[in-house]
């Protein structure tokens, strides 16, 4: 069953604040993604950590950590960065920067992406993970709308190519129309 964020603390507008996504590690993942129904327009996600308002700095895939070199990076097992974002319109993924010794060190290294949306509707949020019972912790995003939808549709090469035949169309059989009434009135 997928964890529905109330549509009270979905961003609509532009002076709204962003909407916090906490997506724990052993429960979120695709089956069971963290939901939350969002207005037509483009969104920012950041990454936030526990400072900033978030219930988690990062993931692991791993119940332990190994493997790290002398400077906390490059891990065979530890801590991640990696999310999931899904709707109808789109599926993005964003991959982890590597694995790290400590979680504020995945934390300091996350990537934000951005998303459109041009309907209203349910996007998901999840952790790529099919086994989830032994990640720890999770991790925390920030989701702002930054721009509204467009109030009319954008053109595209194929709708000029479209818009174009339909008139050249019009304008032909309105010509063959005033050739027809003309021979007609003269005959």
């Amino acid at each position: 069953m997928n964890k529905q964020v109330t549509a009270s603390k979905s961003s609509s507008s532009l002076t709204d604040p962003a909407t916090v996504i906490d997506i724990d590690a052993k429960t979120n993942n695709k089956a069971n993604a963290v939901t939350l129904f969002l207005t037509a327009g483009t969104y920012e996600v950041t990454v936030i950590g526990k400072s900033q308002g978030g219930k988690y700095n990062a993931w692991s895939l791993w119940n332990f950590t190994t493997g790290c070199d002398d400077k906390g990076e490059n891990c065979i097992t530890g801590w991640v960065n990696e999310y999931n974002i899904a709707s109808g319109e789109f599926s993005i993924n964003v991959p982890t920067t590597g694995k790290y010794e400590k979680e504020e060190q995945a934390l300091a290294k996350a990537e934000g992406t951005s998303f459109t949306l041009t309907s209203d509707g349910q996007v998901n949020f999840f952790i790529g993970d099919d086994l989830p019972p032994d990640n720890r912790e999770g991790i925390s995003l920030a989701v702002k709308k930054v721009r509204q939808a467009e109030a009319f549709p954008q053109f595209t090469s194929a709708s000029w190519v479209l818009l174009t035949i339909i008139s050249l169309t019009v304008i032909v059989l309105w010509l063959v129309v005033s050739v027809l009434t003309a021979n007609n009135a003269a005959g």
